[in-house]
């Protein structure tokens, strides 16, 4: 999809951390925005940040974890917009702890969001864009969801999954003239759950990029149906390679290279945290 130009698109987590810089740059491309996510103040925070550059885009609050809140968000945009072209399935929340400690809640909120709402979410657009013949899906992932991500089992689990979801769909969607596609980022700079962990300092092999080069690379996999992008430093992209070969060497480079002793500070932090 080269032209975006008038494109209805969906952008789900849409009122923090990275989605307000997703939506911008979608915006900027021409793609007529409706945002999601629980939070209205935050959403229309975006909204106003969005509109002043062109189009403003329409805030439709929900919880995409809701079987309900997912029907009516996606018949609110076609009634409002027209049927979704672009959906950006970015809505995640995450715990880091020690995974026994993890309420059995958390464990279902987490995979409710992080998976079972992108795949709800995609079924509901998904007529629409056959019937177009045109329209891509693009699922954030996380560098954890394709590594060993110790403490942050839960959020890994779902993320694996979504990695399992977008290949098994886009083969699924092959001759359609609808792709998907995932991006999957490393700790990202500023925003996000990362920005507030409190670990003591971070292992340089962690790395960290910037909320716009997760952005850009959501554009650059839409309008050249790319399977997936990892968005991280050269190192962590090679270890990324690296765990599909061997993932028993990625783990070990890992914990080397201390990643997994921070996790496990960031966890006890967390767990001590009122």
């Amino acid at each position: 999809m080269r032209d975006l130009t008038d494109v209805v698109g969906i952008v789900t987590g849409a009122s923090r951390g990275v989605g307000p810089h997703i939506a911008g740059h979608l915006a900027r491309a021409g793609v007529r925005l409706a945002l999601v996510a629980r939070s209205e103040e935050g959403l229309r925070a975006t909204a106003d940040q969005i509109g002043q550059h062109g189009f403003k885009p329409l805030v439709v609050p929900g919880d995409i974890s809701e079987e309900d809140d997912q029907a009516r968000i996606v018949e609110t945009v076609r009634r409002e917009l027209g049927p979704a072209g672009v959906l950006v399935n970015n809505a995640g929340i995450e715990r880091i702890t020690r995974f026994q400690d993890a309420p059995v809640e958390t464990i279902k909120q987490v995979l409710l969001v992080n998976l079972f709402g992108a795949e709800a979410m995609t079924r509901l657009v998904l007529p629409d864009m056959l019937a177009a013949a045109r329209g891509h899906i693009v699922n954030i992932g996380s560098v954890g969801g394709r590594t060993a991500y110790p403490y942050a089992t839960v959020n890994s689990s779902a993320k694996h999954g979504l990695v399992g979801f977008t290949w098994s769909l886009r083969e699924e969607l092959r001759g359609t003239g609808v792709g998907v596609s995932a991006v999957y980022p490393t700790l990202i700079a500023d925003v996000g759950i990362s920005a507030a962990w409190q670990g003591g300092r971070r292992p340089r092999l962690l790395g960290r990029v910037g909320p716009d080069d997760v952005a850009l690379a959501v554009l650059k996999c839409i309008r050249e149906n790319k399977v997936e992008m990892t968005v991280a430093p050269v190192m962590e992209k090679v270890a990324d390679v690296m765990s599909a070969l061997s993932p028993r060497l990625t783990a070990w480079i890992a914990r080397s290279g201390g990643i997994h002793s921070y996790l496990r500070k960031v966890a006890d932090a967390q767990g001590n945290s009122p």
